[in-house]
């Protein structure tokens, strides 16, 4: 894709379709595992659904990765419309804006702490999830929630991400498209380095 090739781009390149949102489906596996008053029952519910929590919690963090990328490639074409941003003329509350964006930092104690207390096992906090999540936080509250993100000029980096050389953006294009067809979203990480120094490298 190139600027030449069209006037306009996706707000989403079809991450969507992989991704739910982390708050509401964890809600739901916790709202299940507290209404069982036996704690070994308990502690089967939580092992059962142990697997699936941390494939969200890759999957989230891979999300948001996955919308820098998508924000630095797009944002490489030039001045172009963007289509379908649901976020758009909405009113901005920073509360708002990064409550989710919060509760996906946070969970990563609860969920170690959960993990060894429910099922004796070590949930090892990534270091470059939450420095990831903390740069996705930074790329939201910069672009104020997109309210107001009609073209890809409107579109603000953090300082700490570049645009990389036009091979490197066709390397990241290239991985999007592959993510959104398999759904392993966690594989963006191998393309963050082309456009960010991670601060734990």
């Amino acid at each position: 894709m190139s600027a030449t090739e069209t006037k306009s781009v996706k707000f989403d390149p079809g991450y969507a379709k992989h991704t739910t949102i982390l708050s509401l489906s964890l809600d739901y596996i916790y709202r299940k595992i507290n209404s069982i008053k036996n704690f070994n029952q308990k502690k089967f519910q939580f092992k059962m659904n142990y697997p699936q929590i941390v494939k969200m919690v890759d999957n989230n963090v891979g999300f948001c990765i996955g919308c820098i990328l998508w924000a630095v490639y797009i944002k490489s074409l030039g001045e172009l419309n963007i289509e379908g941003n649901p976020c758009l003329n909405d009113e901005f509350n920073e509360k708002e804006c990064v409550e989710e964006i919060d509760f996906s930092i946070d969970y990563l104690t609860k969920l170690q702490k959960d993990a060894k207390y429910y099922i004796n096992q070590n949930y090892e906090i990534n270091p470059k999830y939450t420095e990831y999540l903390n740069l996705y936080r930074e790329f939201l509250l910069l672009n104020k929630n997109f309210v107001n993100t009609k073209t890809t000029s409107d579109i603000i980096l953090p300082a700490s991400v570049k645009i990389p050389s036009e091979e490197n953006l066709k390397t990241i294009h290239n991985k999007i498209e592959e993510v959104i067809k398999n759904g392993v979203l966690t594989d963006l990480f191998e393309v963050l380095p082309l456009v960010y120094e991670e601060q734990n490298a």
